[in-house]
Protein backbone atom coordinates (compact mmCIF):
# COMPACT_ATOMS: atom_id res chain seq x y z
CA UNK A 1 0.00 0.00 0.00
CA UNK A 2 1.38 3.40 -0.93
CA UNK A 3 0.65 6.84 0.46
CA UNK A 4 -1.33 7.51 -2.74
CA UNK A 5 -3.74 4.71 -1.91
CA UNK A 6 -4.10 5.80 1.72
CA UNK A 7 -7.57 7.09 2.62
CA UNK A 8 -7.51 10.91 2.41
CA UNK A 9 -8.95 11.25 5.92
CA UNK A 10 -5.82 9.57 7.37
CA UNK A 11 -3.55 12.00 5.56
CA UNK A 12 -5.74 14.94 6.61
CA UNK A 13 -5.55 13.74 10.22
CA UNK A 14 -1.77 13.47 9.89
CA UNK A 15 -1.54 17.07 8.66
CA UNK A 16 -3.78 18.32 11.46
CA UNK A 17 -1.56 16.45 13.95
CA UNK A 18 1.47 18.27 12.53
CA UNK A 19 -0.13 21.68 12.98
CA UNK A 20 -3.34 23.70 12.84
CA UNK A 21 -2.26 25.70 9.76
CA UNK A 22 -2.42 23.36 6.73
CA UNK A 23 0.42 25.13 4.87
CA UNK A 24 2.76 25.01 7.87
CA UNK A 25 1.75 21.39 8.52
CA UNK A 26 2.66 20.59 4.89
CA UNK A 27 6.05 22.26 5.35
CA UNK A 28 6.61 20.29 8.55
CA UNK A 29 5.68 17.07 6.71
CA UNK A 30 8.27 17.84 4.02
CA UNK A 31 10.89 18.66 6.68
CA UNK A 32 10.18 15.35 8.44
CA UNK A 33 10.50 13.54 5.10
CA UNK A 34 13.89 15.19 4.45
CA UNK A 35 15.04 14.35 7.98
CA UNK A 36 14.05 10.71 7.49
CA UNK A 37 15.95 10.54 4.19
CA UNK A 38 19.02 12.04 5.86
CA UNK A 39 18.67 9.61 8.77
CA UNK A 40 18.64 6.58 6.46
CA UNK A 41 21.43 7.92 4.23
CA UNK A 42 23.71 8.66 7.18
CA UNK A 43 23.28 5.08 8.33
CA UNK A 44 24.06 3.71 4.87
CA UNK A 45 20.63 2.08 4.75
CA UNK A 46 19.61 0.06 1.72
CA UNK A 47 17.25 2.20 -0.40
CA UNK A 48 16.63 5.22 1.87
CA UNK A 49 13.74 6.46 -0.27
CA UNK A 50 11.73 3.25 0.14
CA UNK A 51 12.45 3.16 3.87
CA UNK A 52 11.32 6.79 4.21
CA UNK A 53 8.11 6.01 2.36
CA UNK A 54 7.55 3.00 4.63
CA UNK A 55 7.88 5.19 7.75
CA UNK A 56 5.45 7.76 6.36
CA UNK A 57 3.00 5.01 5.41
CA UNK A 58 3.13 3.38 8.85
CA UNK A 59 2.65 6.65 10.69
CA UNK A 60 -0.20 7.66 8.38
CA UNK A 61 -1.89 4.29 8.98
CA UNK A 62 -1.71 4.69 12.76
CA UNK A 63 -2.20 8.44 13.08
CA UNK A 64 -5.82 8.09 14.22
CA UNK A 65 -4.74 6.12 17.32
CA UNK A 66 -1.42 7.86 17.97
CA UNK A 67 -2.33 11.53 17.54
CA UNK A 68 -4.87 11.74 20.35
CA UNK A 69 -2.54 10.41 23.07
CA UNK A 70 0.88 11.59 21.85
CA UNK A 71 2.52 14.39 23.80
CA UNK A 72 5.38 16.39 22.30
CA UNK A 73 6.76 16.95 18.82
CA UNK A 74 5.31 14.44 16.30
CA UNK A 75 8.67 14.25 14.50
CA UNK A 76 10.00 12.28 17.49
CA UNK A 77 7.37 9.62 16.80
CA UNK A 78 8.43 9.49 13.14
CA UNK A 79 12.05 8.95 14.19
CA UNK A 80 11.04 6.15 16.55
CA UNK A 81 9.26 4.41 13.68
CA UNK A 82 12.31 5.05 11.47
CA UNK A 83 14.58 3.26 13.96
CA UNK A 84 12.27 0.23 13.89
CA UNK A 85 12.05 0.24 10.09
CA UNK A 86 15.85 0.43 9.80
CA UNK A 87 16.30 -2.43 12.27
CA UNK A 88 13.80 -4.53 10.30
CA UNK A 89 15.62 -3.69 7.09
CA UNK A 90 18.97 -4.84 8.51
CA UNK A 91 17.37 -8.00 9.93
CA UNK A 92 15.81 -8.78 6.57
CA UNK A 93 19.15 -8.22 4.86
CA UNK A 94 20.87 -10.63 7.26
CA UNK A 95 18.14 -13.23 6.70
CA UNK A 96 18.65 -13.01 2.94
CA UNK A 97 22.45 -13.30 3.05
CA UNK A 98 23.98 -15.14 0.17
CA UNK A 99 24.29 -18.92 0.50
CA UNK A 100 27.59 -20.23 1.75
CA UNK A 101 27.63 -23.28 -0.54
CA UNK A 102 29.01 -21.41 -3.55
CA UNK A 103 31.94 -23.33 -5.00
CA UNK A 104 35.31 -21.76 -4.25
CA UNK A 105 38.38 -22.64 -6.25
CA UNK A 106 41.35 -21.99 -4.02
CA UNK A 107 44.03 -23.04 -6.53
CA UNK A 108 42.08 -22.59 -9.73
CA UNK A 109 43.39 -21.34 -13.00
CA UNK A 110 43.26 -17.60 -13.69
CA UNK A 111 40.34 -17.95 -16.13
CA UNK A 112 38.21 -19.89 -13.64
CA UNK A 113 39.01 -17.39 -10.92
CA UNK A 114 38.04 -14.47 -13.17
CA UNK A 115 34.77 -16.19 -14.04
CA UNK A 116 34.03 -16.76 -10.36
CA UNK A 117 34.85 -13.12 -9.62
CA UNK A 118 32.52 -11.89 -12.38
CA UNK A 119 29.67 -14.13 -11.17
CA UNK A 120 30.28 -12.90 -7.63
CA UNK A 121 30.25 -9.27 -8.78
CA UNK A 122 26.94 -9.82 -10.60
CA UNK A 123 25.33 -11.40 -7.54
CA UNK A 124 26.63 -8.70 -5.20
CA UNK A 125 25.62 -5.91 -7.58
CA UNK A 126 22.08 -7.33 -7.67
CA UNK A 127 21.92 -7.03 -3.87
CA UNK A 128 22.28 -3.24 -4.07
CA UNK A 129 19.10 -1.21 -4.48
CA UNK A 130 18.46 0.43 -7.83
CA UNK A 131 19.30 3.85 -6.44
CA UNK A 132 22.56 2.56 -4.90
CA UNK A 133 23.51 0.95 -8.21
CA UNK A 134 22.85 4.20 -10.08
CA UNK A 135 24.83 6.30 -7.60
CA UNK A 136 27.81 3.94 -7.61
CA UNK A 137 27.74 3.59 -11.39
CA UNK A 138 27.60 7.33 -11.92
CA UNK A 139 30.27 7.96 -9.27
CA UNK A 140 32.75 5.35 -10.51
CA UNK A 141 32.05 4.47 -14.13
CA UNK A 142 30.00 7.05 -15.99
CA UNK A 143 32.12 10.01 -14.90
CA UNK A 144 34.35 11.37 -17.68
CA UNK A 145 37.91 11.62 -16.31
CA UNK A 146 38.50 15.22 -17.35
CA UNK A 147 35.41 16.53 -15.56
CA UNK A 148 35.46 14.21 -12.57
CA UNK A 149 34.95 16.88 -9.93
CA UNK A 150 32.16 18.62 -11.88
CA UNK A 151 30.15 15.47 -12.53
CA UNK A 152 30.47 14.32 -8.92
CA UNK A 153 29.33 17.72 -7.68
CA UNK A 154 26.32 17.49 -10.00
CA UNK A 155 25.51 13.99 -8.73
CA UNK A 156 25.77 15.18 -5.11
CA UNK A 157 23.36 18.04 -5.82
CA UNK A 158 20.92 15.71 -7.60
CA UNK A 159 20.66 13.40 -4.60
CA UNK A 160 20.72 16.28 -2.12
CA UNK A 161 24.03 15.42 -0.42
CA UNK A 162 27.22 17.33 0.16
CA UNK A 163 30.18 16.26 -1.95
CA UNK A 164 31.87 14.79 1.11
CA UNK A 165 28.73 12.82 2.05
CA UNK A 166 28.63 11.46 -1.52
CA UNK A 167 32.27 10.36 -1.22
CA UNK A 168 31.51 8.57 2.05
CA UNK A 169 28.42 6.92 0.54
CA UNK A 170 30.37 5.76 -2.53
CA UNK A 171 33.17 4.44 -0.32
CA UNK A 172 30.70 2.46 1.81
CA UNK A 173 28.94 1.06 -1.24
CA UNK A 174 32.26 -0.01 -2.78
CA UNK A 175 33.24 -1.59 0.54
CA UNK A 176 29.96 -3.53 0.67
CA UNK A 177 30.57 -4.82 -2.86
CA UNK A 178 34.17 -5.75 -2.05
CA UNK A 179 33.17 -7.57 1.16
CA UNK A 180 30.38 -9.42 -0.63
CA UNK A 181 32.68 -10.51 -3.46
CA UNK A 182 35.36 -11.57 -0.99
CA UNK A 183 32.78 -13.64 0.91
CA UNK A 184 31.60 -15.36 -2.26
CA UNK A 185 35.12 -16.09 -3.40
CA UNK A 186 36.11 -17.44 0.00
CA UNK A 187 38.65 -14.71 0.67
CA UNK A 188 39.08 -13.99 4.36
CA UNK A 189 39.22 -10.29 5.23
Amino acid sequence: MSLDSMPPENFELLLSWLGPDRDKAGEKYEQIRRNLLDYFRRRDAPDPISLTDEVLLRVTRKVNTVAENFVGDPSAYFMGVARRVLAESWRQQVETELPENIPVFSNSEAGEREELMLRSLERCWARLSTSEQEILYRYCVETPPLKLADSRELLAREINLSLNALRVMAHRLKRRLRDCIDRLMGIKT
